[in-house]
C-alpha cells in the first residue's frame, strides 16, 4: 500500500482553526485510545471521511493501520503549523 506523505489531515490543518487544532493535539496525546479510535475522533473534529482518511496511513498486511508512523505523520503536519 503506497502512503501519502501528505495526507487529508495534514492538509485540512492548514485551514483549521486555532480550536481545531487544539483539539487534534489533545486527540494525538491522549494515551487511553489507540490510533484508529483516534484517527476516527481527528476525522470527526476536521469533518473528514474518514474511511478516506484512514486510507491515507501505512498499515500491515493485515490492514492495521500502524500507530508509531501514523502519529509521526499527524505529529509532523502539526509541527509545521508552528513554522508558518
Amino acid at each position: 500500500m503506497e502512503v501519502q506523505q501528505n495526507n487529508v489531515i495534514g492538509a485540512y490543518l492548514e485551514e483549521a482553526s486555532d480550536a481545531q487544532v487544539d483539539a487534534v493535539w489533545a486527540i494525538l496525546k491522549y494515551r487511553e485510545i489507540g490510533i484508529y479510535r483516534k484517527l476516527a475522533s481527528i476525522s470527526e473534529v476536521l469533518n473528514l471521511n474518514f474511511e478516506e482518511v484512514v486510507s491515507q496511513f501505512p498499515s500491515d498486511e493485515e490492514g492495521r493501520v500502524l500507530d508509531h508512523k501514523t502519529r509521526h505523520m499527524i505529529h509532523d503536519s502539526l509541527i509545521s503549523l508552528n513554522g508558518e
